[in-house]
């Protein structure tokens, strides 16, 4: 398969790389490849939301969420009425294909619910979370206006930094407090771009919305076995609806149709794909269904495809305009009076970010459930103002923010401690432990340089032997938190292969 992955600032490689070559866009687009987007194999760590972040979780139990790639490109199935997913990537196909390959074996998310928690139904790895996926490019529409904490701009900043997308720069939460200011107040988390989600939450995965293609049709997902979900996993942005003539899936607005998500393991690879396949036109809903193809309506309970949800987007937004209605919200649409929504039907173009993880072992009685283990893209550790460098002007940033708020608790001892940590968090919390100190300065450093002398030698090696835990198991020793290169939890052998990747002898 060719892989061309998406920088995280800047396009992805069909579409400067067709330049490079004298090779037109469109023409590689014809190629059928997918978009590969790749993400780092055993970079999961656990991010707590819970209030005091002391909630019960076994990461030996229940594995974190670790996302290997996200592929996305127009799918051709071979009988799509009958198996969508037998077939091939092909520019000439009616559907696009959205794969997330997770490490190990994952299981379909369980409830979470204080009444009825049971988070772990289908097997003790569950995957929640939000594949989002920008059609357009335009992070001034689309987004998600009333629950923005759960998405990828309100938690990047809780794995080590701020991501180096430029159309990110003004969006990415600092702290819980981006989540429920309003929506013209900086950081705009609220206006992340997005024109679609892949939802893996509890509402739609139930016993009897399961076939089971392969296995011993218990509900407990293991190796080897494959499963296709029927529900509404695959949704339109829900900051469109108030605006929007949708209607037919959710509540008036929404644009949430029924669709197919597969969930395979491969015992070849050990690693499991959670796939989507859906209609790009109407032409394709029609396949799926051995039908005529119906006339878009903005009704998503008949024939749905995304291109006449993006329609909706189109006819929605010039309703407003030509009536002359302004709402503050309402830009998270506007744009799209202006746009050609089949413009927007080549996968290859498109962006996404991903936020994953799993559950907590019980419920908390405050509602937080969900511990975050994985993203895409990854920040750079210690890039705190997303410049894509982990330098000196962090360090300072880091240092002026614990001058300035280190008396909040009462001592002044050169640590600021995060108020509410667990649903709060600080972007200058690099090591995400609730306190920001001088071991958070250190980290925005050569990774690996564990004594601080400005190399990284057999001195730093023989200070990670020391401090060595194993995999999902806690280092003793808080002093070991420079240890953890990947920032994980742990110190184990993903971070001494990363040490010795940094190794340069002594300093001269």
């Amino acid at each position: 398969m060719t892989k061309h992955v998406q920088s995280a600032w800047g396009p992805p490689l069909a579409v400067w790389l067709p330049l490079v070559l004298g090779m037109p866009t469109s023409a590689w687009a014809q190629s059928g490849a997918p978009a590969v987007f790749t993400d780092g194999v055993g970079d999961a760590a656990a991010r707590r939301t819970d209030p005091g972040a002391d909630g019960l979780f076994d990461p030996v139990l229940h594995p974190p969420i670790d996302l290997h790639e996200v592929h996305l490109g127009t799918w051709a199935p071979l009988a799509p009425q009958d198996d969508l997913f037998a077939g091939s990537f092909s520019a000439s196909g009616e559907f696009v294909r959205l794969d997330v390959v997770l490490e190990g074996v994952v299981n379909p998310p369980g409830i979470i619910d204080y009444d009825e928690f049971d988070p772990f139904y289908f097997g003790n790895r569950p995957v929640f979370g939000f594949v989002e996926v920008d059609m357009d490019g335009n992070v001034q529409t689309g987004g998600e206006l009333n629950q923005p904490c759960y998405r990828y701009l309100a938690n990047v900043a809780r794995f080590g930094g701020k991501p180096a997308r430029l159309d990110f720069q003004d969006r990415v939460a600092l702290d819980a407090s981006a989540c429920t200011d309003g929506f013209g107040v900086p950081p705009f988390v609220k206006r992340h771009g997005e024109e679609f989600h892949l939802a893996l939450l509890d509402e739609e995965v139930e016993d009897d919305s399961i076939e089971h293609v392969t296995g011993n049709s218990n509900h407990i997902f293991e190796a080897g076995e494959t499963w296709n979900l029927e529900g509404r996993f695959f949704h339109r942005a829900h900051g469109y609806a108030p605006f929007s003539e949708a209607f037919g899936g959710g509540g008036a607005g929404e644009y949430m149709p029924d669709c197919t998500m597969q969930f395979r393991h491969d015992p070849a690879q050990n690693v499991t794909w959670v796939s989507l396949v859906f209609p790009l036109t109407n032409v394709g809903a029609g396949l799926s269904t051995a039908c005529p193809p119906e006339p878009m309506d903005h009704d998503s309970s008949n024939q749905a495809s995304v291109l006449e949800a993006l329609t909706d987007l189109h006819d929605s937004a010039d309703f407003l305009a030509m009536h002359n209605i302004h709402l503050p919200q309402q830009a998270i649409i506007d744009g799209w009076a202006l746009q050609d929504p089949t413009a927007y039907l080549d996968p290859t173009q498109w962006k996404i970010t991903v936020l994953l993880g799993n559950s907590y072992s019980q419920p908390d009685p405050s509602g937080y459930y969900l511990v975050w283990t994985d993203i895409y893209p990854n920040p750079l550790r210690g890039d705190v103002d997303g410049d894509n460098l982990s330098d000196a002007l962090d360090r300072q940033q880091i240092q002026d923010y614990i001058a300035l708020h280190d008396a909040e608790d009462g001592q002044v001892d050169g640590a600021a401690v995060v108020p509410d940590f667990g649903p709060n968090f600080s972007i200058f919390d690099i090591d995400q432990n609730g306190i920001i100190d001088a071991t958070d300065v250190l980290l925005v450093s050569t990774p690996g340089d564990l004594d601080n002398d400005g190399d990284v030698d057999l001195r730093d090696y023989s200070n990670l032997l020391d401090c060595f835990s194993g995999s999902n198991v806690s280092y003793a020793d808080a002093n070991c938190t420079l240890a953890d290169l990947n920032l994980d939890g742990d110190a184990d052998v993903q971070d001494a292969g990363l040490l010795i990747g940094s190794l340069s002898g002594p300093a001269g």
